[in-house]
């Protein structure tokens, strides 16, 4: 850092004064000026320099600024670069983000089917009896994939993918788990309409033509068989629907058999890892080169991965009475996600380390990258220019066996990819404008009456919270309108169960609303990691504020800029909080910084460090997700944060190094005027919209 640091004053004469601190009792009237209030401050040495001659004493504001930040030395502050509340969306040159093509490199090899399903007699006399039902079904090339990854370095895994392509897959199923009947069929609970049976009738003929449905064996299912409801459900942004099997459906659920933990690892690259590819090629290139993104999407993906005889047996699919035998992964598995991406992980590890497509990331079936604007190369089988990288993969693809259609392979200088907008070269990703709208009115058509009265069941507020937890990968300060959604719902478990929509969920929802309508999204080069011990008091766009409450008021200490402020408790803090003025300090500190610079006329704040000895508070800055009574603080924090465009850090620091603002905050003011020199203290309110349900 650029600022020169003083010698600290002696620790025992820090003691003094903290012990000062807390033993004076004297206060100091206020005299009103013009634009607030002020003390009169004497020609005293700033705090770090008060074991010098007192000569020194009168500095100038750049030795003023320069004392203060050394008084807080590194082993008084303990950085915190990355708030919680940004999740992975803030991003350094020092560090990168692990992405799907290289993730295969450390996994573990792939279950095989387990020796009681392996040896289960009811089973095997189904499947040998009739083998002609469970074919191994898929249009890989199992045997070029594999002689493609001989330089892979974690053989013993490729090795259990190839056999599990030849062989078919087993989902990581645990039938051990739970009591299970040997044959089971769970009946479809309600009817479909002509649409949907219509549908489901033209997808099985489809199924049986390509090879993946068996033809009808009867309708009674054989020993060992499990048939599981199918259902159309529509696909979204489009008028189509898909066929989905209903796993989870009944008390012997098939994905019972699966736990969470057994398929974790799947690594999808989201915004964080287009963010980071993103900066590091500008790093490399600079801003002025000209990028396009592309996109390309496998065709039918979970359909190409073929399921073992042992578990194809439990996926009978059960049309017009007729059963039909499912050879292949389906929509609605617990384990049919890792299943697909175990393959497709290695074919964009091929993709990027033996074909050269650096920065490919991957999403279920997408696949993404950049390249340079113009460079593009002929596809043949399409009839047309592409990106020369995308080219690069789709004939890869070709090469293994796995389809794609022509209309999802784009390209453009702004692309729309896992539901944003992504602009390399503003370096921006933000929500497009029609799912901005789509949002707006669920939100909107939430918050209204429904029909019945003000309740909405609990799926459909999970429904709303799982959706607005996509928008705040791209605008996370707005994290606080779910506060009295999540308070509302804690602890139910009844999906159908009515909620009442209360007036402080409806302000929230729409709180969060109006900011999403001019939401301008993530840029990839602001968001960066930065802790206060990084701001430099030389950098006229960064401030740092040290906060206290007490019973007698709030203290708010800006040390760069020897400016102090103080206010009266504003009433009783509201019910069942026990750190709301903490809280509100640090609000204020926000409010009283941005006031400032606009009646000096200095710059817009970029960057703005507050230090709280309240723990609570640091955390519900940290992670804005606090309970509803503290709300309206952090909604008013995220207000100001919006319309003035600057990033904050909240930290803690020990009470007993917060010695100013503690100070300010039991109205000490002589004691503040001995520590610090010229120091101008003034009164403020704090802002109206921050109070809450304060008590007057």
């Amino acid at each position: 850092m650029s600022a020169t640091h003083l010698p600290e004053a002696p620790e025992d004469e820090l003691n003094r004064l903290r012990k000062a601190v807390h033993e004076s009792r004297q206060t100091t009237s206020l005299k009103p000026v013009a634009d607030g209030m002020e003390v009169s401050a004497r020609k005293l040495l700033p705090l770090a320099d008060i074991s010098t001659p007192a000569q020194n004493a009168e500095a100038d504001l750049t030795e003023v600024r320069n004392a203060a930040k050394s008084r807080f030395d590194a082993d008084l502050m303990h950085p915190t670069d990355r708030p919680r509340y940004m999740r992975r969306m803030i991003w350094s040159f020092k560090e990168s983000i692990p992405v799907n093509a290289d993730s295969s490199v450390v996994r573990a090899i792939l279950p095989n089917v387990p020796d009681v399903v392996r040896h289960d007699p009811v089973i095997n006399r189904t499947l040998q009896r009739r083998p002609d039902l469970f074919p191994i079904v898929t249009p890989i090339d199992v045997d070029h994939l594999y002689g493609l990854l001989w330089r892979h370095p974690n053989q013993p895994y490729v090795e259990s993918v190839c056999r599990a392509l030849r062989e078919g897959f087993w989902p990581w199923a645990d039938p051990t788990c739970g009591e299970y009947p040997s044959t089971h069929d769970e009946q479809l609970s309600s009817p479909l309409d002509d649409r949907a049976l219509q549908f489901l009738r033209d997808q099985r003929d489809e199924e049986i033509t390509r090879g993946r449905f068996s033809q009808s064996f009867g309708r009674h299912l054989l020993p060992g068989m499990y048939s599981m409801p199918v259902h159309a459900v529509p696909k979204p942004n489009t008028d189509k629907l898909r066929l989905v099997t209903n796993h989870s459906a009944g008390p012997f659920a098939l994905n019972s058999m699966i736990t969470k933990q057994a398929i974790a690892g799947v690594v999808m690259d989201g915004v964080p890892a287009i963010g980071y590819a993103l900066r590091e090629f500008r790093r490399k290139h600079g801003r002025s080169v000209q990028l396009v993104m592309w996109k390309s999407d496998v065709s039918q993906a979970y359909r190409l991965i073929p399921m073992s005889p042992f578990w194809q047996i439990k996926q009978i699919v059960t049309i017009d009475g007729e059963r039909h035998v499912d050879h292949n992964n389906v929509f609605g598995g617990r384990g049919s996600e890792r299943a697909f991406d175990s393959v497709n992980t290695l074919v964009n590890w091929l993709a990027k380390h033996e074909r050269g497509i650096s920065n490919l990331m991957n999403y279920v079936d997408d696949n993404f990258a950049f390249d340079l604007a113009g460079n593009t190369v002929f596809y043949a089988p399409y009839g047309k220019h592409m990106p020369e990288r995308q080219v690069q993969l789709l004939l890869l693809w070709d090469e293994l066996g796995i389809p794609h259609e022509e209309r999802k392979q784009l390209s453009g200088h702004v692309l729309t990819i896992i539901g944003f907008e992504i602009d390399p070269n503003k370096m921006a990703a933000s929500l497009p404008a029609e799912s901005k709208d789509k949002l707006l009115h669920h939100v909107r058509s939430f918050c209204d009456s429904p029909k019945g009265g003000r309740r909405r069941s609990l799926k459909e507020f999970q429904s709303l919270t799982g959706y607005l937890n996509w928008v705040f990968n791209v605008s996370p300060l707005l994290k606080p309108g779910l506060s009295n959604v999540y308070a509302k719902i804690a602890g139910k478990t009844n999906p159908h169960a009515g909620i009442h929509l209360n007036k402080a969920i409806t302000d929230d929802l729409r709180w969060l609303a109006s900011h999403v309508e001019n939401a301008q999204g993530v840029c990839f080069l602001d968001a960066e990691p930065w802790g206060l011990d990084e701001l430099d008091w030389a950098d006229p766009l960064c401030e740092i504020a040290y906060t206290d409450a007490s019973a007698q008021g709030i203290g708010l200490w800006f040390p760069w800029l020897k400016q102090a402020y103080f206010c009266d408790l504003p009433g009783d803090p509201p019910a069942d909080t026990i750190f709301f003025f903490e809280a509100l300090a640090v609000c204020c500190a926000m409010h009283c910084i941005v006031q400032w610079r606009r009646d000096t006329g200095c710059l817009q704040l970029r960057r703005f460090g507050v230090y709280s000895d309240n723990s609570n508070s640091v955390n519900i800055f940290d992670s804005l997700r606090a309970k509803p009574a503290y709300n309206s603080i952090l909604r008013s924090a995220v207000d100001l944060c919006i319309s003035e465009s600057f990033q904050f850090r909240v930290q803690h620091i020990p009470g007993k190094d917060n010695v100013i603002a503690d100070a300010l905050s039991r109205r000490q003011f002589d004691l503040v005027q001995e520590l610090v020199p010229d120091v101008n203290i003034t009164t403020f309110q704090p802002p109206r919209d921050a109070l809450g349900a304060i008590k007057k």
